[in-house]
């Protein structure tokens, strides 16, 4: 096939259990655009022509940023044709394949739900129900982010119904169909939004809300209400967001929230909620933080007065140590060192230096005379010599009987004089090693600094998660009450807390089940006047705008246990598609269950 109409065909994009797609170009416009064809088997059919000029109709009146734009419609060698826009990207069902159905990151993933909420609020505004929305159905660009919703081959339009007089069509995806659809009742903006909150479940934690291999087994779980639990793969997934989902996918369609608009305002709080880091709440001058720094910096001053106090006084005590050490040694070793220095023994003298230099914290010992001259020495060179006065810091004490002196070499040098009967005869000078004690000193402050780190660390986790959690708090009850004034009745707060907020989550639970009660019971009278109402606009519709006769609806009736939902359809890379571009789209788009009146 080389040409559709005036469209040169260029390539094949992709093919459906319905339709071809290819990539064309018009020469009118000078423009690549993408070309849906019926296939020929299908296009010998009424029913399915019918369908695919519906889809015609339904997407040609929408015109918004996040759905696909149709062209033109047309029919080229009786084969009925759909022009569409020719767009980067591809389904979001197929990028999530190629990521090996990873979860996306939840950033992502609210902005996709926000587009699509903006193109349901307008399709739904036009009267237009899609009733097949899945991630086959979605158009992505990873490049950019945009989504584009596209397919809307099923699509129903309000107020264009007939009544259900010869037998109804079940059409859709199973796993993304809401039950009252499943049911045979007819799709609404409620459907819809079941649909998306199924999408979400999907996106959030990489798996289908029901199980099932056949269609039988899907539409039996749902049914039955056998429904996964919602668990997100990415823990720090809002809650909100959670609780949202589960509202979306709720079996009771008058429990649902219908109003997309709505739901894009929910969501764009989560995502504002998550922007909002504690950075900025301290700029926007949050109370709570405010308190939780001022209590920061009086802990961090009060730590820090402590342990300054203890680290002084443990500092002290080991140099008062060390000082009293030395002291007492030197004196003793002067009062051993008289009488032998009198009777000029330096025999004796040698050998009681000898004794005292076994200490490993001496490391000299120097024993002079009267004229300063080294009469024993635990350094024999310098016997006989005449002592150098050290070089050193003195430190200054209340008592001058014994001089004391720190070098650069970090020795504790001790001088003090050999009396004999108030005669001074000598000199001892003793060296002590002063690493040790600056060791202690360095040991007591990195210890101390570490107590003060873990202690003030401790304090601002604390603080900081009792913070947040009052703030989310806070911020679960705002939200439900500003809800609850659009209207939204069906908002509740989930909350396991047992906190001073958990009374007050309560009590709005129940003022919204008391609202929500209060607005369903509305008078019999307005009931049946909605009911004859529906009854007339739907008597109104023509035969031909149904999909087929009964006839064919007998003849598309389908056994749900005889199909299996792992059905594939093959499928190039490209840019748009339609709703059997994808895997289960065969099943997916099962056409009827037939119910007669």
């Amino acid at each position: 096939m080389e040409r559709i109409g005036r469209y040169q065909i260029t390539r094949e994009i992709g093919r459906g259990s319905m339709s071809i797609v290819y990539e064309a170009f018009d020469n009118r416009i000078d423009r690549h655009l993408a070309i849906k064809v019926l296939r020929e088997d299908l296009a010998r059919d009424v029913g399915s022509r019918q369908r695919f000029l519906r889809e015609a109709r339904a997407a040609g009146r929408l015109g918004h940023a996040n759905i696909v734009t149709v062209f033109d419609v047309g029919q080229g060698d009786a084969m009925p044709y759909l022009v569409m826009e020719l767009i980067p990207g591809t389904t979001l069902a197929d990028y999530l394949h190629r990521q090996n159905d990873r979860s996306l990151p939840v950033a992502t993933i609210l902005d996709i739900a926000m587009q699509l909420c903006e193109a349901l609020q307008y399709a739904h505004s036009q009267g237009v129900i899609h009733r097949d929305i899945k991630p086959a159905n979605i158009h992505f660009d990873p490049e950019t982010g945009r989504v584009k919703l596209m397919d809307f081959g099923i699509a129903a339009i309000e107020g264009r119904r007939r009544s259900d007089q010869d037998g109804s069509y079940l059409l859709g995806t199973p796993h993304y169909m809401a039950p009252e659809q499943i049911n045979g009742t007819e799709a609404s903006r409620s459907s819809d939004m079941y649909a998306l909150g199924v999408v979400l479940f999907q996106l959030l934690s990489g798996e289908l809300p029901y199980a099932g291999n056949t269609v039988s087994e899907v539409v039996d779980a749902i049914n039955n209400r056998r429904m996964k639990p919602l668990r997100a793969a990415d823990a720090n997934t809002p809650r909100a967001l959670i609780n949202l989902v589960r509202r979306l996918t709720n079996h009771n369609p008058a429990s649902r929230p219908d109003d997309a608009a709505k739901v894009g305002d929910e969501l764009e709080d989560i995502q504002a909620g998550m922007q909002r880091g504690i950075l900025q709440s301290v700029r926007r001058n949050s109370i709570a933080w405010r308190r939780t720094a001022v209590i920061g910096v009086a802990v961090s001053m009060t730590l820090l007065l402590g342990l300054a106090y203890v680290y002084n006084s443990q500092t002290t005590a080991i140099t008062q140590t060390t000082y009293g050490y030395g002291d007492a040694l030197t004196s003793i070793i002067a009062q051993e060192s008289a009488e032998p220095l009198i009777l000029e023994d330096s025999t004796a003298l040698g050998l009681m230096v000898s004794d005292f230099s076994v200490n490993a914290e001496v490391e000299f010992v120097h024993v002079t005379d009267a004229s300063g001259v080294v009469v024993a020495s635990t350094n024999p060179y310098m016997r006989g010599r005449e002592q150098v006065i050290p070089g050193g810091i003195e430190i200054k004490r209340p008592s001058e009987a014994i001089r004391l002196l720190h070098n650069e070499a970090g020795q504790l040098i001790f001088q003090v004089p050999v009396r004999f009967q108030s005669q001074r005869v000598g000199e001892v000078y003793l060296g002590l090693d002063g690493s040790a004690m600056t060791e202690a000193a360095n040991t007591t402050l990195i210890m101390l600094a570490m107590v003060f780190g873990l202690t003030l660390l401790a304090a601002m986790i604390g603080l900081s998660w009792l913070t947040r959690k009052q703030q989310h708090s806070i911020s679960e009850l705002s939200l439900g009450l500003k809800r609850l004034a659009s209207g939204q009745r069906d908002i509740r707060i989930e909350s396991g807390a047992r906190d001073e907020f958990a009374d007050a989550h309560k009590q709005f639970n129940r003022l919204a089940i008391f609202l929500d009660e209060r607005a369903l019971q509305a008078p019999p009278q307005m009931q049946q006047s909605q009911m004859q109402q529906n009854q007339m606009q739907q008597s109104q519709i023509p035969a031909s705008e149904f999909v087929g006769d009964s006839a064919t609806a007998a003849e598309q009736t389908v056994d749900l246990s005889s199909v299996n939902t792992d059905t594939t359809i093959d499928q190039p890379n490209g840019a748009s598609s339609d709703s059997g571009t994808s895997a289960g789209t065969a099943v997916g788009n099962v056409r009827s269950i037939h119910k007669k009146r």
